[in-house]
């Protein structure tokens, strides 16, 4: 059986599709000063590129290019490391007490908020 990959190459009026950013196009991402999602979603995600000149909008020049679909996490720290100047990655502390503080919404929580008691 042959495997099929699919590879989305995305324009500025391409809708993402994926993420907290789903319903947004990449124009309106370029426009809100998100590029740090799309850089992420072209060196994170194997099947996602996107346009010249979109990638070189992003600041990905020749030397920084993926041959896709691949994907590579230590190309995108040297990206962000020659780019910006610095990586910082959360602490594994950080996110353990982000998650301790999160709230969890239970159906009779929610019942007794819309209800008004």
């Amino acid at each position: 059986m042959a495997t099929v990959i699919l590879l989305r190459k995305l324009t500025r009026k391409s809708t993402l599709k994926y993420g907290k950013y789903k319903d947004y196009t990449v124009q309106h991402l370029l426009n809100m000063r998100l590029r740090i999602c799309l850089i992420s979603s072209y060196f994170k995600l194997s099947t996602i590129t996107f346009t010249d000149d979109i990638l070189d909008e992003l600041g990905i020049t020749e030397e920084f290019r993926i041959p896709k679909p691949s994907k590579d996490r230590e190309l995108y720290r040297t990206f962000l490391i020659e780019k910006y100047g610095t990586y910082k990655q959360p602490r594994r502390e950080e996110l353990e007490k982000m998650k301790r503080e999160t709230v969890s919404y239970r159906k009779g929580l929610l019942m007794s908020v819309n209800h008004g008691k």
